[in-house]
């Protein structure tokens, strides 16, 4: 009625929001108008994405038209559904456009991540231990994360560090442990950064050196991850002027840098970025 006037002032505003209302008590029609108002950018900036995300919940719904929608959205790019399955996964992990659903938030969270998108597969990972989980999930959302950490994903390679500190689904193993902070550290991960500095300070799976601690609080610092300026302070007390120094110059001559800064492929060459 308010998106076509029918009985009321024309109003798109208003329509999307009890086109959304609908949507979060489970119409398919409401998914279905709210993926073709954001395909056309009715009353809406135009978003691909989110447009596919509605017409992938219409579709799961068995809204006859959605099938149609989404293939063209497909024939469009390939990629789009993946990248919709994970936004949906979004939706449901929040609670805000769909109802806060856990389980629904890890089954687009895994197309997603067998669709190659690898922050999917990291918060697959998460929700797949986040409350009682059983050895095959366990076994899963290690399995997610390393193959993501493999494929140089920063978070990935955090995630299988926590897996194996925590002994999620393993025996904890400091070693192990320090091994995959290493990887997530060089791939510019800060709060990795800030563990392994720590691990180096108190030789929790790696030799104690507190000139490599200093190093990677540093850059942790610097990238203003929590609770970094506090680990600075406390160590700087511990040090010399001297090693500090040494350590900042092996901080700021390090190949390593956000991802932000400095693209993956540059770490590990000879170039001066």
């Amino acid at each position: 009625m308010y998106r076509m006037g029918e009985g009321v002032t024309k109003d798109r505003d208003e329509a999307l929001r009890w086109y959304h209302k609908a949507a979060k008590d489970g119409s398919a029609a409401a998914m279905f108008s709210l993926g073709a108002a954001y395909y056309n950018g009715d009353g809406v900036n135009s978003d691909d994405v989110t447009s596919c995300a509605w017409f992938l919940l219409a579709q799961e719904a068995g809204y006859p038209q959605a099938d149609d929608a989404v293939s063209r959205a497909t024939s469009e790019n390939a990629a789009r559904p993946i990248q919709a399955a994970e936004k949906i996964g979004e939706m449901y992990l929040n609670g805000g456009e769909l109802p806060k659903t856990p389980d629904k938030a890890l089954k687009w969270y895994r197309k997603a991540a067998d669709g190659g998108v690898q922050e999917a597969a990291v918060n697959a990972a998460a929700l797949l231990i986040g409350v009682d989980p059983t050895a095959d999930e366990y076994a899963e959302a290690r399995k997610r994360c390393e193959s993501a950490a493999k494929r140089d994903y920063g978070p990935a390679a955090f995630c299988m560090a926590v897996i194996y500190r925590r002994g999620l689904g393993v025996t904890q193993d400091a070693t192990e442990s320090a091994k995959w902070l290493i990887r997530a550290a060089n791939l510019g991960h800060p709060k990795a950064m800030l563990q392994l500095g720590e691990a180096y300070w108190k030789g929790d799976g790696v030799k104690p050196n507190l000139i490599s601690a200093y190093t990677w609080i540093w850059m942790a610092y610097k990238l203003q991850a929590t609770g970094a300026q506090q680990d600075e302070e406390a160590l700087r007390k511990q040090m010399d002027a001297r090693d500090i120094e040494e350590a900042k110059k092996n901080a700021e001559t390090s190949p390593v840098r956000h991802p932000l800064l400095v693209p993956p492929k540059t770490r590990n060459d000879d170039s001066t970025q």
